[in-house]
């Protein structure tokens, strides 16, 4: 079986982002776009019983009264009727997060596929969407379960532990110890597993388990990938971040008036066209900065086992 080569695995994002700039950034657009229709969805559904509501809530949070059971009563109905629109969110991210995943992985897999940005929407697209729906659902399944097997033995010694000082002490010691272990367990399982959204999309058909055979003696390895992959992403958080502090206070800090809960009030209380007269210049500052530095990251997180899978299949 061939090696994986860490370092080159770990950087390939970077590698997209250098020849392929152009597409990097219609990802950044693309997502910006799709990002904002759920979001643009909700405000046309709910926006009106929001803004009525909020002055009420802010209000009542700031006097410190207790709300009077008709505004419970509206906040109750306004929290049911968003639940449907979190699942059709949710949904929806996914589907967005499988198009642009596709597109990074044909960006490293097949770059001579590169027109219309790498972008498609066909039959790869739709299975890796399939694929992290059924990921999603198996973590929070795998998370309950290990907080059961950490969270009850060390309940159990905790609560047979002689005097009650070190019943606490051996119950945490226990909590942390297991916690360990299933943060290894569970560790160890993503590596193994982490080829099945490449080979969902080389494929063309959903791909889980499969990947299990395929990164067979491969988990340091790919440890080693995730690894540089996080460093690399948390120093240029890092960066981005300082960049944007350092300009948000160059410019003479946020708005004072942020500090104020009525001055909040009677923003929030605007008509909604002035209300977004007020905020447009700011969101389209924070357009411009998700276009250039969210799609880079997703390239960067994404890239690496499109380039592993690559490794791993390549003839020896």
């Amino acid at each position: 079986m061939a090696k994986i080569s860490v370092s080159g695995a770990a950087f390939a994002g970077l590698g997209v982002i250098r020849r392929h700039p152009g597409a990097v950034l219609t990802w950044g657009v693309v997502m910006l776009v799709l990002s904002l229709l759920p979001v643009l969805g909700l405000i046309a559904v709910m926006g009106p019983q929001m803004i009525k509501l909020l002055p009420a809530i802010l209000a009542s949070g700031r006097d410190g009264a207790a709300a009077d059971q008709a505004m419970m009563g509206q906040i109750l109905q306004l929290q049911s009727g968003m639940m449907l629109l979190q699942i059709v969110g949710w949904l929806w991210d996914t589907l967005v997060k499988a198009l642009l995943c596709a597109a990074v992985f044909r960006a490293v897999l097949r770059p001579d596929q590169s027109r219309n940005a790498f972008l498609r929407i066909g039959p790869q697209e739709l299975w890796l969407a399939l694929l992290f729906l059924v990921v999603s659902v198996l973590a929070y399944i795998v998370a309950i379960i290990a907080s059961i097997v950490v969270m009850l033995p060390a309940f159990i010694v905790g609560a047979t532990s002689g005097a009650q000082g070190q019943g606490v002490a051996a119950g945490v010691m226990t909590a942390v110890g297991l916690g360990l272990v299933a943060v290894a367990v569970l560790t160890w399982l993503s590596l193994r597993l982490s080829m099945a959204a490449p080979m969902t999309f080389v494929d063309g058909q959903f791909r889980l388990f499969e990947s299990w055979s395929l990164t067979r003696g491969a988990a340091w390895r790919l440890l080693g990938v995730a690894v540089l992959n996080l460093v690399l992403l948390f120093v240029i958080e890092l960066v981005v971040a300082g960049i944007v502090l350092t300009a948000l206070f160059a410019l003479g800090g946020p708005p004072v008036w942020l500090n104020d809960a009525k001055a909040i009030e009677a923003f929030l209380s605007q008509p909604l066209p002035d209300l977004l007269s007020d905020v447009w210049p700011w969101l389209a500052v924070g357009g411009a900065v998700w276009i250039l530095i969210g799609s880079g990251l997703f390239t960067i997180f994404c890239a690496p086992w499109a380039a592993a899978y690559k490794d791993l299949t390549r003839p020896a």
